[in-house]
């Protein structure tokens, strides 16, 4: 048995041969990515260790990186790993030996933190709706969520579903909804107030499950109508029927993740997470699920025992760099060079020998190819490991189905450790099993039971039966422009698959063809300027996947170092820029 590990949703669960299983809700399909896995996996491989480009053997290369870190201080070491693989032992166990040496660490916080977050405020926990509850809903608003592309199975549930979308743009979602509103970029939390203010003008909501329906309604009735229509860009009879829509269908709201990362996005999310609890709803939305099936991640990373010396937020590690206080930076399980905001900060530093970059990959990529030390990795494909979903609550004990290339992040963790010479510390002497073992036991599932079934069901739901009002935000409109907003191409994951599936930088707008430039106060990045009658003139577009400009300079450069308030996510989607055409 095997998942694919992927930052995905869906999480598909394949058999020995790589066919998906046809149980609920994986069905028997998967995509593209899953489709093309076993081909991908033998093209673009690391095939050595290299220091400087220069082949070396793995040892050679662990006593080099170790040699470089005893001679910086522990808070300018960083880790940089996130959610390429989403395995308990590839992703948080090898954070115990940065952890032990006191090196900093992110704060992980760059795709969902913001809207985890906001939601536990209001509910205590982000914990929403399961896939089983999919079933039972008759409609569905999918607010800035691309889920035709990036959540393929939830999308099959709901697909014969009344569906509503809101986005920025005429995505693949929307045209393919009985509903769809397109509305201003970082808007989102003006909706949702003009949203519950007709619930309230219309008699429209059921207080039983909101715990100070008075405040709430104070708050909308602040918010004129006049505002909600400038900052959206819908006028108020849309903004009623919408609400309406909601009473009458009481459908499931889908909140996206983008929605964290614009101008306003914890609190967009917030206000929206509460239109289902004032219609009386229970679990009547989805977010993540993550953090609700009891797994602890902080002990697989070995917070109970070391904590970092310091922790960047993920919006502030170009900035860091840049700064110099940053002068070691260890990746694994990511490719910050293409993902992160001011990446190009870090690439500069690299290149001009002020940063001391190693990263530890499967594959050639934006960041393994300008690093110092570069250590092969095997692919999930390859290793033992424990998988989990943030939507389907199936846990499965990962077996390989190909022969391993490279070392795996426990191996190298352990390599490391012991040239180190901390091998009696207790986080390094728990073995990696035992480990997975104590942090899954708040799932009521054992890891015995897990090798001996190999797939076990989770068997959890939370229950909230009263939700907070406060605290609620004092919004501030977001500034006009050209927004720069990014989604989910249906053939990459991230940065993953180009080795697959070609992508160029293409920024589509309504107004230029050609080849331009995108620019703003935090630079400029070469793209290919493509029209789109989908694209609203405020808008520029721009797929996850082709972060990579014309000029070889990350489109995230443009992006600063402010973040959400709840959860610290970079503003990714919430920056503007001026579009100049070149040719």
């Amino acid at each position: 048995m095997i998942a694919c590990t992927r930052d995905c949703y869906d999480t598909c669960i394949f058999d020995s041969n790589y066919k998906p299983l046809n149980v609920f809700p994986i069905n028997g399909f998967t995509c593209s990515r899953g489709i093309s896995d076993l081909k991908r996996n033998e093209i673009n491989r690391v095939d050595s260790a290299y220091i400087d480009g220069k082949p070396v053997s793995i040892d050679e290369a662990v006593k080099y990186v170790v040699k470089k870190i005893k001679e910086i201080k522990r808070e300018e070491i960083l880790h940089v790993d996130y959610d390429g693989n989403q395995g308990l032992l590839t992703w948080y166990y090898p954070a115990r030996f940065w952890n032990a040496i006191g090196s900093a660490s992110t704060d992980y916080s760059i795709c969902s933190a913001e809207g985890h977050e906001a939601i536990k405020l209001h509910y205590g926990t982000s914990f929403g709706a399961l896939p089983e509850d999919f079933v039972k809903y008759n409609a569905v608003v999918f607010w800035g969520s691309e889920a035709v592309f990036s959540f393929i199975h939830g999308w099959r549930i709901l697909s014969n579903k009344y569906k509503i979308t809101i986005d920025v743009r005429m995505s693949e979602t929307a045209k393919r909804s009985e509903k769809a509103y397109i509305i201003n970029p970082s808007s989102d939390a003006f909706l949702a107030i003009g949203i519950i203010k007709t619930l309230f003008y219309e008699g429209l909501y059921d207080s039983s499950l909101v715990d100070d329906i008075e405040t709430l309604k104070n708050y909308v009735n602040s918010y004129d109508f006049s505002l909600i229509e400038e900052v959206t860009g819908l006028s108020q009879e849309e903004i009623e029927e919408l609400a309406e829509l909601y009473y009458y269908y009481k459908p499931l709201t889908i909140i996206g993740f983008a929605l964290g990362r614009t101008y306003n996005g914890g609190d967009a999310i917030s206000l929206i997470s509460l239109i289902p609890a004032l219609l009386g709803m229970k679990r009547g939305l989805f977010y993540s699920n993550s953090q609700g099936w009891g797994i602890d991640f902080s002990y697989l990373r070995g917070l109970h025992i070391a904590k970092p010396s310091r922790v960047i937020g993920m919006a502030e590690v170009g900035k860091e760099v840049e700064k110099g206080n940053v002068k070691f930076l260890f990746t694994w399980n990511s490719n910050p060079i293409h993902s992160l905001p001011g990446s190009d900060k870090i690439k500069e530093a690299v290149e001009e020998g002020k940063l001391f970059l190693v990263s530890h990959d499967p594959f050639w990529n934006e960041t393994t190819k300008i690093a110092n030390i570069v250590i092969p990795a095997p692919t999930f494909l390859e290793k033992y490991d424990v998988v989990y979903s943030y939507w389907h609550s199936y846990l499965v004990y990962n077996e390989p189905i190909r022969p391993q290339r490279g070392i795996t992040e426990v191996e190298l963790m352990k390599k490391l450790a012991k040239e180190y010479g901390i091998t009696s510390h207790p986080l390094i002497e728990e073995n990696e099993w035992a480990a997975v073992d104590n942090a899954i036991k708040g799932t009521g599932v054992s890891l015995q039971e897990l090798k001996d079934k190999k797939i076990v069901k989770i068997d959890k739901t939370i229950e909230v039966n009263k939700v907070k009002v406060e605290p609620l935000p004092k919004l501030t409109p977001p500034p006009k422009g050209f927004y720069l907003v990014f989604s989910s191409h249906p053939n990459h994951t991230n940065s993953q698959f180009k080795e697959i599936y070609s992508q160029m930088p293409i920024a589509y707008n309504n107004q230029f063809d050609g080849i331009g430039y995108l620019e703003n106060s935090n630079g400029k990045v070469k793209v290919i300027l493509k029209k789109d009658e989908n694209i609203p003139n405020n808008v520029v577009f721009m797929f996850k996947s082709s972060l990579i400009g014309l000029d070889d300079k990350p489109v995230n450069s443009l992006i600063g170092s402010e973040k959400g308030k709840y959860g610290g996510t970079p503003l990714l989607n919430g920056y503007t820029v001026n579009i100049r055409l070149i040719k």
